[in-house]
């Protein structure tokens, strides 16, 4: 907790980098569950990820998604734009960690330790049980 409070997320929201996208850049401490509460927020604003980088290295993270909305534009409306970096910084979205099922998608997060790997391995696995 003491790391959270020296180093707040940054939440950076940027329309001019990507010619058709939305950047949303997350960088924060590490802490259990940023990345599918940033996810989580993302989607009940019915916003489109088309794509996504997300990185970690020790007790850092740096998320990027570039995000549309319903109608594949970028994000104008402040209202949106001020609700998603006020729900990141305040810790106060309500969270739900773990495998929940969206009308069509699953978002799954897992916590362990990181191997060169591992994420093509889960992949495969995945893709083998047809998911």
């Amino acid at each position: 907790k003491f790391v959270l409070r020296m180093n707040p997320p940054r939440v950076v929201i940027d329309n001019e980098v990507c010619e058709n996208t939305t950047l949303v850049k997350v960088d924060s401490s590490n802490r259990h569950g940023i990345l599918l509460e940033v996810i989580q927020i993302l989607t009940d604003l019915d916003l489109i990820i088309c794509k996504a980088y997300i990185s970690s290295d020790c007790g850092w993270s740096m998320d990027v998604f570039h995000v549309t909305d319903l109608n594949g534009n970028k994000l104008t409306d402040e209202r949106i734009i001020d609700f998603i970096q006020q729900s990141v910084l305040s810790h106060q979205y309500p969270r739900t960690v773990g495998v929940q099922s969206a009308v069509e998608h699953t978002a799954i997060e897992l916590t362990g330790a990181d191997r060169p790997g591992l994420l093509s391995e889960i992949f495969a696995l995945l893709s083998d049980l047809g998911c």
